[in-house]
């Protein structure tokens, strides 16, 4: 039986869904794995052969850091410093250490050009280095020989987010790799504070004149204080002026006292004057009864009374200690009232005392104020000149300080970096890694292997959809049969064995298409080709025969494949019967040669023996005789014939036929042969054939075209 087995699928050039149809790729690798097994070696062999060349590359690396610094002085004025966390900054710094003026240095410093370790370097870099070198007698190389030179070994790059630098450097020898980086950042600390050094040059020359023009201004100022004290005799001003301002303050002090306390008599005296005749009022006053006399005899008489009246609740006023009580009580009334009397006396005199006290302050506080004038009047040119001799001493004091930290350099910190890790001779080589350059190799290999094994498969892509075979061929589409599981049966015939399965509905399909294109009444022979062997097409043609007898047409089933026939074994299991090699040499006839099959209404007519030149016995007159007679004898004749680009076989037939089926194997078969058989087939039949059927066909990419179509 014919087997409906899965195949590649794959599209037309052009067509982006070959790209993703994995069956396609595995199926173009499983055809041409050898190819790419031999790229994939060939990759790998010279990924070694590169490595064998390849000396090994040590790479050193030195970390500085950028220190940030306050400001500095620079020509005599405050400047602020650069921030160095800024990038641009950082980047100025990062192509400092890069310039070509610093590996100029390094180089020179370190005689490379003469150092044996660069000269013994492979593949002799230095070497063609060193043959075209412009040297002459005395010259040495040329600086653009030893930028390149350094070039080609140190790289500078800053570590983004932070203020470290890489200085890297890669050379054959371990050792020269630490030396050559250390040696980097030494020569750009050294280079830098020359370089600050000299930009200092004429700030400090500033500084030193300007100085010496502040000593001197300083030196004279002196001189006209200390003058201007001899003339005035005020070489202790500042005291005398403090003596006198304190002198001010008490005297001021002082006379406001005396003043209220003046004030104050006088009004005690004046309500004295007042009050001379009645005692109570005199004790009542504040200045009378608060003192100390006239307090002590108020409180005896209050006592006294406080004793009398204890007296007069045991006693009458008849007793002799009562009597006694309330004289001694008159006693002491007496003395409190001539007490109060003469302290009275006693204001009179103490406001006279006050007036003259407050006269004498006064003509005190103007002597003195008089004093204070004078001094303010000599203090005013003698401050003048103080101020200018502390102005003077102040800016001579600090510039001399800045300029005794600014004699050696200055801004030193615009090129402050700080070595925080520094290099070390390594151990092991960078270049080349042996594993990642064999990585690349294999992967450069499996992908130039993978290109040059898809990219001619994908130009000659299969068809794999009916539309997209329609649109290539021109053509109809008359069925597409979807892959289907062949099970062997007892009729070994799939639409008979297997008459539920979707094939079996795309093969009844192509029945009732062909039927209605031979409607006319000339649609009675059929003929099955391919472009190439193994399109199914001998399935097709002994399926659609089996269907054309189901539905009661006596059917003759020819095998025309003479080369390779396929219908009697799969039909009988054996061939070499009788057939038609037989019928057309004449030695057998149509009828004894024809055999009966199990289904009612079909008869097979195999290949016959094998024989040499089947296109010249197709090409005999007993050709058409042939055919002539089987269609007389039978209602349809199906023709099962060889591919049509290998051999010229089907040619022959197709001029004898009515309708021509083209078979194609979705996913398998080449669009451009496809094209060229129905070409072909065109040009020997006068018309172009009634169709084609897309055999195992991809149950995905079945649709509308899977129930055939007729145009």
């Amino acid at each position: 039986m014919i087997s409906s087995t899965s195949s590649a699928r794959g599209d037309l050039p052009g067509d982006p869904s070959w790209a993703w149809d994995w069956a396609a790729i595995t199926g173009t690798f499983r055809r041409r794995w050898m190819w790419l097994a031999a790229v994939v070696v060939l990759a790998l062999g010279l990924g070694v052969w590169w490595l064998t060349l390849t000396p090994p590359v040590y790479e050193a690396r030195t970390v500085v850091q950028v220190e940030q610094q306050g400001p500095t002085l620079v020509g005599g004025k405050d400047v602020e410093r650069e921030d160095f966390r800024t990038v641009d900054v950082l980047r100025t710094i990062e192509q400092n250490l890069g310039s070509t003026e610093l590996l100029l240095r390094v180089a020179r410093n370190m005689d490379l050009l003469n150092d044996p370790r660069l000269r013994n370097e492979r593949p002799g870099v230095m070497s063609r280095l060193m043959a075209v070198l412009p040297r002459g007698k005395a010259e040495g190389p040329s600086d653009a020989s030893l930028i390149r030179l350094m070039n080609d070994r140190v790289k500078v790059g800053l570590r983004r987010g932070t203020r470290l630098i890489d200085i890297t450097v890669r050379t054959q020898d371990p050792t020269l790799a630490a030396q050559l980086s250390q040696a980097v950042v030494a020569e750009y600390i050294r280079l830098n504070f020359e370089q600050k050094v000299e930009a200092s040059r004429p700030a400090h020359g500033y500084m030193t004149s300007e100085l010496e023009r502040l000593k001197r201004k300083l030196e004279d100022s002196e001189q006209k204080l200390q003058a201007y004290r001899e003339e005035k005799r005020a070489v202790s001003l500042e005291q005398t002026q403090n003596i006198v301002v304190e002198s001010l303050k008490d005297l001021n002090k002082s006379l406001s006292e005396a003043r209220n306390a003046r004030i104050k008599l006088e009004a005690d005296v004046a309500a004295v004057a007042q009050s001379q005749d009645r005692p109570g009022q005199l004790l009542a006053m504040a200045g009378i009864g608060s003192l100390p006399d006239v307090v002590a005899l108020k409180q005896s008489v209050a006592e006294k009374e406080a004793a009398l009246a204890s007296l007069a609740e045991r006693y009458d006023a008849r007793h002799p200690s009562y009597l006694q009580a309330q004289s001694e009580l008159a006693k002491l009334t007496l003395s409190l009232t001539k007490a109060a009397q003469g302290a009275a006396e006693h204001l009179k005199t103490s406001l006279n005392a006050a007036q003259e006290t407050e006269q004498k302050l006064e003509s005190a506080l103007k002597s003195q104020e008089k004093q204070a004038l004078e001094l303010s009047h000599i203090s005013i040119q003698y401050n003048t000149l103080v101020r200018e001799v502390e102005s003077d001493r102040t800016l001579y004091d600090a510039v001399l300080k800045q300029f005794k930290e600014t004699q050696i350099v200055q801004g030193v910190e615009q090129g402050a970096v700080r070595v925080v890790e520094p290099a070390t001779v390594p151990d092991r080589p960078v270049s080349p890694r042996k594993s990642a350059a064999l990585a690349v190799a294999l992967l450069l290999g499996l992908a130039g292997g993978t290109l040059t094994t898809l990219v001619p498969a994908w130009f000659n892509a299969p068809l794999t959809s009916v539309e997209e075979a329609e649109r290539h061929l021109g053509i109809p589409a008359i069925a597409a049969v979807p892959k289907s599981r062949m099970r062997e049966g007892p009729h070994r015939i799939f639409l008979l064995d297997q008459p539920a399965a979707p094939a079996s509905e795309a093969l009844r399909s192509l029945r009732a298409v062909l039927t209605l294109h031979g409607s006319n009444g000339d649609g009675r022979s059929y003929i099955f080709t391919s472009a190439l062997p193994g399109e199914g097409k001998t399935f097709c043609a002994i399926n659609f025969a089996a269907s054309l007898a189901l539905e009661g047409h006596r059917t003759l089933l020819i095998d025309f494949d003479l080369r390779v026939p396929g219908v009697g074994p799969q039909l009988f299991g054996k061939d070499g019967l009788p057939g038609v090699a037989e019928v057309l040499q004449g030695r057998a006839t149509l009828t004894g040669a024809v055999r009966p099959t199990k289904l009612e209404h079909l008869f097979v007519l195999t290949a016959g023996a094998s024989i040499t030149g089947p296109s010249e016995l197709l090409a005999s007159p007993a050709l058409e005789k042939l055919l002539k007679e089987a269609s007389i004898s039978y209602d349809r004749v199906v023709m099962d014939s060889a591919p049509v680009l290998p051999v010229s076989d089907s040619l022959r037939l197709v001029a004898h036929t009515q309708h021509t089926c083209l078979v194609v194997r979705a996913g398998a078969t080449p669009g451009r042969a496809v094209a060229r058989a129905q070409q072909m087939l065109t040009q020997a039949a006068g018309h172009p054939p009634a169709g084609f059927v897309l055999n195992q066909v991809s149950r995905n990419s079945l649709g509308y075209g899977s129930y055939g179509s007729y145009k």
